[in-house]
């Protein structure tokens, strides 16, 4: 559908037109190339949106991820609020770039617009300063020239149509900046953007279930948690004014000698940043919840879906087939908390995608085994070897690069608090089978 022709602005496929062009309405009509290090990404994007981040940090790394295949100066997480036709800025990144701050409205209108009401599949402004979009006139004066807008939605269900979570735009201080091979590249990150943001919002929205006191294991759960998130706060704060200070550093400088030893102390803080929170995420694995009913058999069906959105394309790539078994005839019922559960799973399974570099089977399935409710997930990868297995659940230890050796122990800490256990089969050539045996709620905790 052509985009509406403005005088010296346009919104189009080709980052060099100034004349109205075909955009694509779906990434099926654009060449999408193959990234490299996919699977990395995707695993970091989903455990960003399941991970219990706040928004305004998660998206952050986010940008920065995205930074890896799109480069841009600012991008900016807006939702739509059609009772009062506007923008609301979600999370910005780095924090307060294009003057674009959480909580601001921006008015919904020209080629944004038409991305909101499905008129558009994307936007492309090759100068921000001639756009009649209100959007785009606060990035220019903010010394943002040029921007590229997409919308970001969860994929449609039982037949029904996509859902918008919010709109994405990365900005750039150079004119004619973004190409058609980055809009071909956000449209392949765009599903697996919109789902991880998408639980980031619920994720807001949900209240932490009080602790309680039920044994002296769970006393030394909660010494733990709070000892760690101390330590965690603490080196958050000092992280935080080392990045606020560097990126100061590195507006105000001119000195291209310099620079390159300035923004690596921003990117080694930001990555200090990230285990931080890893930090964060197995302290909460520890500290002790109050405890209900979980149906598991729903349960998976839940983390099949969401890492059917998350991992899509590289399912496609890697050949990885998921596999839920879900047989409802068998009652199977935890005394767990939902949510920790649902997360831990998830980390499960992305542990076995990393476990098929050639592609290969995860089955997840919920299993009754009195006075015991499993979730069990099972891939035929690689396998460990009777060491790694020893260690698995250990904090911190890890035989992948770019990983923080958290996934098992959280799952682990995650069973242990509900008098449960993890068990883990494995062998070289063999494939894992990793169980998280928990309580069954007829037989209490």
């Amino acid at each position: 559908m052509a985009s509406e022709k403005k005088p010296a602005s346009a919104h189009d496929i080709a980052p060099t037109a100034t004349h109205d062009t075909v955009l694509p309405t779906s990434p099926d009509e654009l060449e999408v190339p193959e990234l490299e290090q996919e699977a990395v990404l995707l695993e970091r994007l989903a455990r960003l949106g399941v991970g219990g981040w706040d928004l305004r940090h998660a998206f952050e790394l986010m940008a920065e991820e995205i930074g890896r295949f799109v480069q841009h100066d600012a991008a900016t997480f807006l939702t739509y609020r059609p009772d009062r036709c506007a923008l609301i800025v979600g999370a910005a990144a780095p924090i307060g770039a294009g003057r674009l701050v959480g909580g601001m409205q921006v008015p919904c209108d020209g080629a944004v617009a038409d991305i909101i009401n499905g008129s558009l599949s994307a936007a492309v402004s090759m100068d921000t300063a001639t756009s009649c979009c209100a959007l785009e006139s606060d990035l220019y004066r903010a010394g943002l020239k040029s921007c590229i807008s997409i919308p970001l939605q969860l994929p449609a269900r039982h037949g029904g149509e996509e859902r918008l979570v919010g709109l994405l735009n990365l900005s750039s201080r150079r004119r004619d900046h973004f190409t058609s091979t980055d809009r071909a590249v956000l449209y392949r990150l765009q599903r697996p953007l919109a789902v991880a943001i998408h639980h980031l919002l619920v994720s807001e929205r949900t209240h932490t279930p009080p602790f309680f006191e039920r044994s002296v294991e769970l006393s030394k759960m909660r010494s733990v948690h709070e000892l760690s998130a101390g330590i965690a706060h603490r080196l958050n704060n000092v992280l935080a004014a080392v990045l606020g200070n560097a990126s100061l550093a590195i507006e105000a400088n001119s000195n291209p000698h310099l620079a390159q030893y300035l923004q690596r102390l921003y990117d080694e803080a930001l990555q200090g940043v990230t285990v931080v929170h890893a930090m964060q995420q197995f302290a909460a694995a520890q500290a002790p919840t109050t405890a209900a009913k979980v149906h598991l058999h729903s349960l998976i069906g839940a983390v099949a879906r969401i890492t059917d959105g998350l991992w899509h394309h590289q399912v496609e790539a890697q050949s990885i087939r998921l596999e839920c078994s879900d047989n409802r005839n068998e009652t199977c019922i935890a005394l767990a908390n939902a949510p920790e559960l649902r997360e831990a799973t998830v980390n499960l399974v992305f542990n076995a995608i990393q476990a098929l570099p050639d592609g290969g089977t995860i089955t997840l399935s919920a299993v009754s085994e009195p006075p015991w409710a499993a979730i069990e997930v099972t891939d035929d990868g690689i396998g460990m070897d009777t060491e790694t297995v020893r260690r698995c659940a250990e904090p911190f230890f890890t035989t992948r690069e770019n990983a923080y050796g958290l996934g098992l122990s959280t799952a682990s800490g995650v069973a242990r608090k509900y008098g449960g256990h993890l068990q883990v089969h494995s062998r070289p050539g063999h494939g894992t089978t990793v169980r998280m045996m928990l309580p069954a709620a007829d037989h209490g905790i």
